[in-house]
């Protein structure tokens, strides 16, 4: 059945928001998306095409918004949705050990308690009709590990785990359930897991790669059959370095990460003083 309808989480920036975007515009889909800041999901909705964008502000990490928001998705697509994109996510760059227990919960609600909530929705509903995809923007950090980015990673790995035992339960069923992961991506998330949440000149990472580019290889991998799909010119290689070559890529990360991504981390809190 062609893939008509979607809801998005996280669309008030970044992937979220270029995947709206172009689900929209290139793929003709009518979409209900989600975040915690409605002036940014209402900008969203007015730069679309009447009616093919529908908004519901809230924060995923209250359980009682993630029913409200599904309630929501119901109503706004009486015929079913054919795709949940479970995209929202935040991190925290911070040393294990010196990290705030409330943000190390706060990132694990977000990035895999909502997540399995709404797929555990969505696969229901779309078990019943037979069809429909479930699609988790994961990241290169499900697979590998990441100084300063311990809790980041450690839900990612989660999200993966989740995805490949889905698969094998959903065999059969019409409801495909899989990850995209990207390595870094322009967006404001390194701004926000340094610390600053004031939306304000985005500072992007480092050697991140166009949020369009990426966006537009998720797009496309919609119409395909991988479990894990890696979008962007690096995200492939990273991986691939881990599986194929894990001693060299050990010594590496084990001998430059810490380092460097400590100091890269000092920097971007120095220029958010």
């Amino acid at each position: 059945m062609p893939i008509s309808t979607a809801l998005v989480t996280g669309a008030s920036a970044g992937i979220g928001r270029e995947l709206v975007r172009q689900l929209v515009l290139d793929r003709g889909m009518t979409v209900l998306a989600t975040a915690r800041r409605l002036d940014r999901l209402e900008s969203l909705a007015a730069a679309l095409p009447q009616g093919r964008v529908s908004i519901e502000a809230g924060s995923l990490s209250d359980d009682r918004f993630r029913d409200r928001l599904w309630d929501r998705a119901m109503e706004v697509f009486p015929q079913g949705l054919d795709l949940l994109v479970n995209n929202a996510g935040i991190g925290h760059y911070e040393a294990f050990e010196e990290e705030d227990p409330a943000m190390l919960r706060e990132i694990m609600e977000v990035n895999l308690v909502a997540p399995m909530d709404l797929a555990q929705k969505a696969i229901r509903h779309m078990r019943a009709r037979g069809d429909g995809q479930v699609m988790f923007v994961s990241s290169v950090l499900g697979f590998v590990g990441l100084p300063y980015s311990a809790a980041y990673a450690a839900s990612k790995h989660a999200v993966n785990g989740l995805v490949r035992s889905l698969r094998y339960e959903l065999r059969g069923s019409g409801v495909r359930v899989w990850a995209t992961c990207p390595n870094r991506t322009e967006s404001e998330f390194h701004q926000v897991a340094l610390g600053d949440r004031s939306g304000e000149e985005v500072r992007r990472a480092p050697h991140a790669e166009p949020v369009d580019w990426v966006v537009r290889s998720m797009v496309r991998a919609i119409d395909g059959r991988s479990t894990f799909q890696f979008p962007g010119r690096s995200a492939r290689w990273v991986v691939g370095a881990s599986r194929l070559i894990p001693r060299p890529f050990d010594w590496f990360m084990d001998r430059w990460s810490p380092g460097h991504f400590r100091a890269e981390m000092e920097r971007g809190r120095a220029k958010g003083s």
